[in-house]
């Protein structure tokens, strides 16, 4: 299912085929089949597979793996209890760590076998010609594929606990793996060539947390935008959770954490950051609405008063981020004019501490007329249509 690797391919192919060799019907066979893979692209759904950071500690182990950390790549729909029972296998005599801290020397020099291993998450690495927005089903892709950066969080609480809020104080240490190669490859594992360490503040955190479940309510929008046929379960769990005032509570904790006059008169150098996590809340309210609609129009009759007590929760919420936050206005795109599907807008932010950046995608929508919210100040990067 790489249908990417599979085009580059054939580009080559269809070069010899049309001016080394002239043979037409080749090159027409072969053109069908690439026609085929740009469709798979965007309307097949690929699973993505877990990646797994391995260490081997012990010189028990041969030389070539003894006291190295390795990525893998796992097979598709694998959970890691299976992968570690299939690693484990290999070597019946290791006895499994039950902490990812690093081992010390006491394990690194003993005489056994110590095999550590958990989920690690990849690093997206878009290539450079992808430098206007484009459909999420394009980028997926390279989210599992083509990587060579791979993360693991780790949350660590700083100072006195809050009890009342538990996101005030909790910091995360993110460990940066950087492997000899990108993955997948001729193998399914490679060698960690660098590890470092970054901290990431409470708030950043947020921030963090924020984008991503506007990018997750993108992308299921996005799908059932490309694919009428998906099952509408999977949209209903995550805009209830969302929208719902019993579940939710996500930026109502970073309300009180972050937006008080007592921490913003501490923390004045978190002046932008707080811009952008609000930006971020107010952007969350025309996702969330073309999620709403595309879920009233795919609704069952017997999930209607489900659906229409979310609709009454998500006005009201939409009222109190608007009368705080302001307006966002999702941008009609060109395909609006062209009749086909509305693509996502991305809008990037770069955090001013750090050079990790940080996107939201905003969705096109076919009923906007309003025009959209261009913010100047904050730093992010607007692409004109």
């Amino acid at each position: 299912q790489m249908w990417e690797e599979a085009i580059a391919l054939g580009k080559e192919l269809a070069e010899q085929y049309e001016n080394e060799m002239f043979d037409y019907e080749q090159l027409s066979e072969l053109l069908r089949k690439q026609a085929q893979f740009y469709e798979n692209i965007v309307k097949v759904i690929r699973p993505k597979p877990d990646y797994f950071a391995v260490g081997y500690y012990g010189q028990g182990f041969p030389t070539f793996i003894r006291n190295k950390v390795f990525i893998y790549r796992g097979k598709e729909y694998e959970r890691r209890e299976d992968f570690e029972a299939r690693l484990l296998t290999q070597f019946p005599n290791a006895e499994k760590m039950k902490t990812t801290s690093p081992p010390g020397d006491d394990i690194k020099n003993s005489s056994g076998q110590y095999i550590q291993c958990f989920t690690v998450k990849p690093k997206l690495d878009l290539p450079s010609k992808f430098h206007r927005p484009v459909s999420e089903q394009i980028v997926s892709f390279y989210r599992v594929n083509e990587v060579q950066r791979f993360e693991y969080s780790r949350p660590v609480r700083k100072g006195e606990k809050n009890p009342d809020n538990e996101f005030a104080n909790m910091w995360i240490e993110r460990t940066i793996y950087v492997t000899a190669y990108k993955l997948p490859g001729i193998l399914r594992w490679f060698e960690v060539k660098s590890v470092f360490m970054v901290e990431i503040s409470p708030l950043e955190n947020a921030i963090e947390t924020m984008q991503l479940t506007n990018d997750k309510i993108n992308n299921m929008v996005q799908q059932h935008l490309n694919d009428p046929n998906l099952p509408i379960n999977p949209l209903s769990m995550l805009l209830n959770g969302i929208v719902d005032p019993a579940v939710m509570g996500g930026f109502t904790n970073y309300e009180k954490a972050f937006f008080t006059e007592k921490y913003i008169h501490e923390h004045p150098e978190d002046h932008d950051k707080i811009e952008k996590l609000k930006d971020l809340i107010a952007w969350q309210i025309p996702f969330l609405a073309e999620g709403i609609r595309i879920h009233g129009e795919k609704v069952t009759e017997a999930l209607r008063p489900f659906h229409e007590r979310m609709e009454a929760c998500f006005r009201q919420l939409k009222d109190k981020v608007e009368k705080q936050y302001g307006a966002r206005a999702v941008i009609s795109s060109l395909d609006d004019r062209r009749g086909s599907r509305p693509r996502s807008m991305v809008r990037s932010f770069t955090m001013p501490s750090s050079s990790r950046p940080l996107s939201v995608a905003s969705v096109s929508s076919i009923s906007s007329d309003s025009t959209p919210s261009r913010p100047g100040s904050d730093g992010c990067v607007k692409h004109d249509l």
